[in-house]
């Protein structure tokens, strides 16, 4: 099953609550997950309504809810919006509204629509979230209205120890080009990228198993073999391969940002 498609994050709602990375890890400064929150909060303002596209269960949405009017989050997955409503309701967030929708072309006729009222939304976000939203923006967008979003986008070049993993814990050299992806949706809407960052850095983990976890995230129990079986490879990578702040592998992200004239 190919990661990050729509049967991919079915059946991942069935293995864990929410949308979160299970394994223990340690980002490096600058990376690209703290650079997008600190540009999405450079763009609030109390009287600005805001749009979360692929929201997951919340987390986001949930946290700049005080430095803005509104926020109204959505995503296609029943149960990260029941998280999400739960979770509101516990921090008693009274200006956001999570909606169960997906705004793909695929679940509306042919054409992607956002669950969202005309000229109603001043600054989109999404954390790596959909990129078929962005062919709806202009008909929900304010004038001036801004797009930021924050995708994940794989090594180009693998680490040494990739050749030591057993199949299909293994890495593949990347086959899709994040970047062009963006530059064809903001086309369809009539829309150029403003500005754009990619973050490189350092992600550290300081035990076999949690590599295991980070590369087995989203398979299937009978796709991947466990742990107990790998264990011997793991430790061998580590062994060989960690420094004194453990095993490296590279976090990459593709941070970009639009505006509606």
């Amino acid at each position: 099953m190919r990661p990050h498609t729509n049967p991919w994050y079915d059946r991942l709602a069935q293995m864990q609550r929410g949308y979160y990375y299970p394994w223990r890890s340690t980002l490096a400064p600058g990376n690209g997950e703290n650079a997008y929150l600190s540009l999405v909060q450079s763009h609030l303002a109390p009287d600005k309504d805001v749009l979360d596209a692929g929201c997951g269960h919340g987390e986001v949405a949930l946290d700049i809810a005080p430095l803005c009017r509104s926020v109204l989050a959505y995503d296609r997955i029943p149960s990260f919006i029941e998280l999400a409503e739960a979770a509101g309701r516990e921090r008693g967030v009274a200006n956001v509204i999570f909606r169960l929708a997906d705004s793909s072309a695929e679940a509306n006729g042919g054409q992607p629509h956002i669950p969202a009222d005309p000229a109603s939304i001043d600054l989109f976000i999404s954390r790596r979230g959909p990129l078929h939203w962005i062919e709806d923006v202009r008909r929900v967008a304010r004038p001036g209205a801004v797009l930021l979003q924050l995708n994940p986008i794989e090594a180009v070049h693998l680490q040494a120890w990739n050749d030591d993993l057993p199949s299909p814990l293994r890495m593949s050299p990347p086959d899709f080009n994040m970047r062009q992806a963006v530059v064809r949706r903001l086309a369809l809407a009539g829309l150029d990228i403003h500005s754009c960052w990619i973050y490189d850095v350092p992600e550290y983990f300081d035990a076999p198993d949690q590599l295991y976890v980070r590369l087995a995230w989203g398979y299937a129990p009978d796709e991947v073999p466990t742990y107990a079986e790998v264990q011997p490879i793991f430790e061998g990578v580590f062994a060989r391969f960690a420094g004194p702040d453990g095993l490296i592998m590279r976090h990459r992200r593709f941070l970009w940002k639009a505006v509606v004239e």
